[in-house]
């Protein structure tokens, strides 16, 4: 594999041990550059800071590394250093490694940071894992090990405009790889309701009870294939244009 110009973002912080672990890793044969929030975020999505200035600033914390922390989303940190941060355009972002949250697509800013640099152009894959504690680097060590060693092929196999999930599970360390659909089923959100001390309501999203239901692994995509310690690569299209709809709409007889 030729050396690539390879940008990393997340969304659990420019300091995280998965996004570190990956810089270390990668940047032994690659030009890494690291450009991540300063403060650790989940469930972000596509959000971008608009109400605000962004603020980025480096550190010099890696060998042969460039670090940026900035004061916003993941998608902020792709569109700032694709504008402004980098020199030149990289040949392909990886965000990530962030600890598998139990999240959906749509709410992760990983997957949702991924889909930004495609947008602009360039590959790019999003990497995620349920690790025990996502504040300690040896719990990334085999994840990123099986990841890098299959880089190469992934990115030789990429397709234009579709951005790559990848989630690894930590038993498996990715001797079990397996290319799937995404699991589509209604969320399974619930909320506990209290009251406090000063007889104000509110509700607390039950973060580990929310996604999809059980019955989505009869579809035996993704989520299928990780409950058996497979990792997962699922091709995603940021077109989310559903042709067999349009075509009835082509094909009805409304008139505006």
């Amino acid at each position: 594999m030729k050396q690539l110009k390879i940008l990393l973002v997340n969304e659990s912080g420019c300091f995280s041990p998965g996004i570190t672990k990956l810089a270390r890793v990668l940047s032994g044969k690659h030009r890494v550059c690291i450009v991540g929030p300063t403060r650790s975020g989940h469930s972000l999505g596509h959000k971008l800071t608009a109400t605000k200035p962004l603020r980025a600033e480096q550190f010099f914390a890696l060998s042969r590394v460039k670090i940026f922390g900035v004061n916003g989303t993941p998608c902020d940190c792709v569109a700032l250093a694709l504008d402004k941060l980098l020199k030149t355009k990289p040949d392909l972002i990886i965000t990530g490694i962030d600890q598998k949250s139990g999240q959906t697509i749509y709410s992760s800013g990983t997957v949702s940071a991924a889909i930004m640099g495609t947008i602009h152009g360039i590959p790019s894959i999003a990497v995620a894992a349920p690790v025990s504690n996502e504040r300690d680097e040896k719990c990334f060590a085999g994840i990123v090990n099986a990841f890098v060693k299959n880089l190469g092929t992934l990115y030789k196999n990429m397709v234009k405009d579709v951005t790559l999930n990848v989630v690894v599970p930590t038993s498996a360390w990715g001797k079990k790889l397996q290319c799937t659909h995404l699991t589509v089923d209604r969320i399974d959100n619930s909320y506990t309701y209290e009251v406090n001390p000063f007889g104000r309501a509110f509700y607390w999203q039950n973060v580990d009870k929310m996604g999809p239901p059980l019955s989505s692994l009869d579809q035996k995509g993704d989520l299928y294939w990780q409950k058996r310690n497979y990792t997962t690569v699922t091709p995603l299209k940021y077109d989310l244009t559903c042709e067999d709809g349009l075509k009835s709409l082509e094909n009805s007889k409304f008139k505006l």
